[in-house]
């Protein structure tokens, strides 16, 4: 008696698109008849010509552009040096730093295999991949919402009590927190790893041909549930309700002229026009940033727990894929393509385009200031066997002390003038060459 599990079938969807190809081509393959390697790397490839996955490709392409420059952009601005601020980075930056890390591993890891798996169905990518991707998502986006909330309690701490704000979020607690994050998401997307592996699905029954895919394989359905249910719960209704919460006290806190008016004693000393205008600025991004994750996973959350509870295993096999199977990667590619927007909620809400433009001039004014001072420097050598001659010319008609003296003393202050002049035409030179040193 053979006790190894029976091969699964593949979705009837993929033999009879294969069957529709074939007649629309005039083959002659009907099902009865040997299908050998050369037809099924034609039907594994044959919905890369669908428009659901033409268009789902170039959805993810524009996604992946997007959310790689924007992210690394992030990055830069936000780790880039301030003269007017102290040595180290503030809270809400440093979280911030590692929510763009969080997005630039779901863009550079998750989306281009994504895009791999839509246009070759079986899976190639080794049992590793199979295992560490699922694992990967999982933890950036688990790591983002935490850091969200992380965020969000700063910013609410920091309007409540803005005097003792920057000595409780120090750089050291910060880092800490963010390690704290980042165990706690992976513990949480633990069982991913062990549950997810790579399984061979029969192509035609009767038929030795089979392909690979990745699926997670649970010892129990129930668990399978159980499991995906404590995710959506602990991992999105929690933390999105309670950043909501957070974020609607901080923002009537900031926007409430009779609190301030209450304690402006200590407010208004605390928080100048200016700091309060940022503060605004930066609580409004963090509620953006909370509404667009909560809109973007939403849809894949709901659904997977509708595919879990009401699609059995047995019929996602064998029977045609309803039409919210059919929706599920459109779903996908809305909750990834939230790693791709959360930069441009840095720029536009959070002002962060500015420190971006005032680093773009910057860096133009030193390719300037540098093409300058090679002008100049050229200028110079070439003027000086001008100057030596003139100046011998001018020799022989000096006659007389009284005339030397004169024309001594109105040479000295014509060198002096010089002197200053050349002075105030070529300032920047000593500026470049300390800058470029610095580099």
């Amino acid at each position: 008696m053979n006790s190894s599990p029976p091969v699964p079938r593949a979705p009837p969807g993929l033999l009879q698109l294969w069957q529709e190809e074939n007649q629309t081509q005039g083959g002659l393959w009907n099902g009865s008849q040997e299908l050998g390697w050369e037809e099924l790397e034609k039907m594994l490839f044959l919905f890369a010509k669908e428009p659901v996955t033409i268009s789902l490709t170039a959805m993810y392409l524009v996604s992946f552009v997007v959310g790689f420059v924007g992210n690394i952009m992030s990055i830069r601005v936000l780790t880039r040096k301030r003269p007017s601020r102290a040595s180290s980075l503030s809270a809400t930056r440093s979280l911030l730093i590692n929510l763009a890390v969080c997005d630039l591993m779901v863009v550079c890891v998750c989306m281009p295999i994504t895009v791999g798996n839509l246009i070759y169905k079986a899976w190639v990518y080794g049992d590793f991949l199979c295992r560490a991707v699922p694992f990967i998502q999982a933890v950036s986006v688990s790591a983002s919402v935490l850091s969200l909330t992380v965020i969000s309690v700063n910013r609410y701490y920091s309007v409540h009590n803005p005097l003792n704000a920057r000595s409780f979020f120090t750089q050291k607690r910060i880092l800490s927190t963010i390690l704290v994050v980042w165990l706690l998401s992976s513990g949480i997307c633990m069982p991913l790893i062990f549950m997810n592996r790579r399984d061979e699905i029969g192509v035609v029954e009767g038929l030795p041909l089979v392909f690979s895919i990745c699926r997670e394989i649970w010892p129990q359905e129930r668990l399978k549930q159980a499991y995906n249910f404590l995710l959506f719960c602990a991992l999105y209704c929690l933390p999105v309700l309670f950043n909501m919460v957070i974020c609607f006290l901080t923002v009537r806190r900031l926007w409430s002229r009779g609190s301030q008016l209450k304690e402006s004693s200590a407010l208004n000393r605390s928080l100048p026009a200016s700091r309060l205008k940022i503060r605004k600025k930066v609580a409004q991004m963090v509620v953006a940033l909370v509404l667009l994750f909560a809109i973007s996973w939403l849809p894949v959350y709901l659904m997977d727990i509708w595919i879990d509870f009401n699609i059995p295993k047995s019929l996602q096999d064998v029977t045609p894929s309803p039409w919210i199977l059919q929706l599920r990667p459109f779903a996908q590619w809305l909750g990834l393509n939230n790693s791709s927007l959360n930069p441009i909620c840095y720029c536009f809400v959070g002002n962060l385009y500015r420190s971006a433009k005032e680093m773009k001039s910057k860096y133009h004014q030193r390719m300037v200031s540098l093409f300058n001072f090679s002008l100049s420097e050229g200028t110079t050598r070439s003027s000086v066997p001008e100057l030596l001659s003139y100046q011998s010319s001018t020799q022989p008609a000096r006659k007389g002390p009284s005339a030397t003296g004169r024309r001594f003393r109105g040479g000295q202050g014509n060198k002096n003038k010089c002197g200053r002049l050349n002075s105030c035409q070529h300032p920047p030179l000593n500026t470049v060459s300390s800058e470029n040193t610095s580099l």
